[in-house]
């Protein structure tokens, strides 16, 4: 079974939503982060975060999207949440300079309460251009990864932390090829494989086989992909899923491709969202009870989110 709703209705004040992230609280309700402005860049683009709590017979309901980074003048962006161990929830974000991505900033704030309360935002970078965009990964020996890109130079890097966040290694990839928005899984032999956008109308593939500091030279996969973000996410059991664009040239369909095991052999199962307009920057959550939960931008208007379990993987 999978059920679709929109996070909220579009909002007169901030006319372009998009770039959404999901994580699981402690609790088990659900919070998403996405941005919203005039349009994209714009200097009232801000960060809005919204709760939902599951209700029997009922699904997920979502409340009304609260204003949480609004930097004056300046336009706030792509938004990471991660649940740490301890139920710390943490956003990673960026705020720019100016109207251009290479000049965005990284900044971190963290809820010790689930998302009541937060902290001043605090300055994780103060090289232009770094951005994040997937979920942060728990690797098996409690070792943070942190999937980033260069925004100026189009190259993916990723940041490892064994202190739970106080400090951080950068290790960036130097490619031929122009890559960024790496989405990662940690497979069960302990590599790390990722996927990322490129303008080149293909997902490519890399992979470390030491825990995020070295990587293998990128290789095309047979997965289209419009120069558009991507995300991947291992099951409990060792399947994966893929949320991606099936176009090399278009924002549509988003579709769901199913892996059986870690040998990347996709099938496509079906589309989330299919027509004209613009139904992308997914974000996979597999929740603690095996679900599977999607968000995505919906037109560049609002936030879809859609909920599936295995038996519908599988349905196909």
């Amino acid at each position: 079974m999978m059920i679709k709703c929109d996070i909220f209705e579009p909002m007169k004040s901030h006319p372009m939503a998009h770039a959404s992230t999901l994580t699981e609280l402690p609790n088990g309700d659900l919070l998403c982060a996405f941005y919203a402005g005039t349009y994209e860049t714009a200097r009232d683009q801000a960060i809005f975060v919204v709760h939902a709590r599951k209700q029997v017979g009922v699904g997920w309901t979502w409340g009304k999207p609260q204003k949480l980074i609004d930097t004056p003048q300046k336009a706030d962006g792509n938004p990471v949440l991660f649940t740490a161990p301890d139920g710390t929830v943490w956003l990673f974000f960026v705020t720019l300079r100016d109207t251009s991505w290479t000049s965005s900033l990284l900044f971190a704030v963290k809820s010790p309460d689930m998302g009541k309360t937060w902290t001043e935002p605090q300055l994780l970078s103060n090289v232009c251009g770094i951005m994040p965009r997937t979920k942060l990964l728990v690797l098996r020996d409690g070792t943070w990864l942190l999937p980033l890109y260069d925004e100026c130079r189009w190259q993916p890097i990723f940041w490892r932390s064994c202190d739970g966040g106080k400090n951080w290694e950068k290790f960036p990839i130097k490619a031929k090829i122009r890559l960024i928005q790496p989405a990662a899984v940690e497979l069960s032999d302990g590599r790390i494989l990722a996927y990322c956008r490129s303008s080149l109308g293909k997902i490519f593939r890399i992979v470390s086989e030491n825990g995020g500091e070295s990587w293998s030279p990128p290789e095309p996969t047979k997965l289209p992909n419009p120069n558009s973000a991507v995300d991947l996410v291992r099951l409990h059991n060792g399947e994966l899923l893929l949320a991606f664009n099936n176009s090399h040239d278009k924002r549509t369909p988003l579709s769901i491709a199913h892996s059986p095991d870690e040998s990347e052999k996709w099938t496509i199962i079906r589309n989330l969202e299919s027509g004209e307009g613009e139904f992308s920057y997914p974000c996979l959550l597999v929740a603690s009870d095996g679900n599977i939960h999607c968000v995505y931008t919906y037109l560049r208007q609002t936030i879809r989110h859609a909920v599936f379990d295995k038996a519908w993987v599988h349905s196909n």
